[in-house]
């Protein structure tokens, strides 16, 4: 009697998990298949961009370009640093930062490049020390230009910042810095007047030039049109009323003053 009942209750439980499990698989695929139809091709649309910025030649429509090109995806899929990659390589954008505004906002901050100075014919360099070359570039903006052989831009750029220290006191800035082929130096002051500085002790020149031209009795530097720092002990000049005069007699008087200093 109880093997009969034994087998009985094995039996039952075999014909229960033919059904059971094909059941099971029904349903699960069933409710796979409804949600596979409610889902949208984009859950989350991206419905707003914003922009923020202090933007002076960088152009919205550029940037509003450049994102239609990149911007693909919904909210979640949308590839940032793609996206970011991309607004890096307009000429005028320094830095830029993006995130997801919930729910459906992309938020995009942008900061322009700040020009410090003209180089060469079609670059600039930015207050970081880099080069880049907008499409279109304004001329009329007040800074110095520099130029110098391919790759030493930040040792020129490195000179104008310590040359902005040394003659301030004077009340000049620089409007122009070479470098040359053969690491000569030459500049232009604000007020017109020519330096040469040549390849060595250039830091030291500078300084004895402004030392001098800082004296009291000192000639009126807004009279002079060339000066040639280029002397062990002193330097030569010539005036703007007086252009063919010996630039010895410059020399002499100049170094004259330097050795009473």
């Amino acid at each position: 009697m109880g093997a009969r009942r034994k087998q009985r209750k094995q039996k039952s439980r075999v014909n229960y998990r033919r059904w059971y499990r094909p059941l099971i698989l029904v349903v699960l695929v069933a409710g796979g298949w409804q949600l596979s139809e409610r889902m949208p091709a984009e859950v989350m649309p991206i419905d707003n961009v914003k922009i923020e910025g202090a933007f002076v030649y960088l152009s919205r429509d550029d940037i509003q370009q450049q994102l239609k090109q990149v911007l693909t995806g919904d909210f979640f899929t949308a590839d940032i640093e793609a996206v970011r990659e991309s607004l890096l390589s307009l000429p005028w954008v320094q830095d830029a930062s993006i995130r997801r505004q919930w729910p459906s906002t992309m938020q995009i901050r942008i900061v322009e490049r700040r020009a410090v100075a003209y180089w060469s014919d079609d670059s600039l360099l930015s207050d970081e020390g880099e080069l880049f070359r907008p499409k279109h570039i304004n001329r009329e903006m007040q800074m110095p230009v520099i130029n110098g052989p391919e790759g030493l831009h930040h040792k020129v750029w490195g000179f104008l910042v310590s040359l902005h220290t040394e003659l301030s006191g004077l009340g000049l800035e620089v409007n122009k810095l070479m470098l040359d082929e053969r690491r000569s130096w030459s500049m232009q002051l604000s007020n017109g007047v020519e330096l040469q500085l040549g390849r060595n002790d250039t830091e030291r020149r500078i300084q004895r030039f402004v030392k001098v031209f800082s004296m009291q009795n000192a000639p009126n530097i807004d009279d002079i049109n060339y000066i040639d720092l280029r002397y062990p002990n002193g330097f030569a000049m010539k005036s703007k009323t007086s252009l063919n005069k010996d630039s010895e007699a410059g020399l002499n008087n100049i170094s004259g003053w330097i050795r009473h200093a």
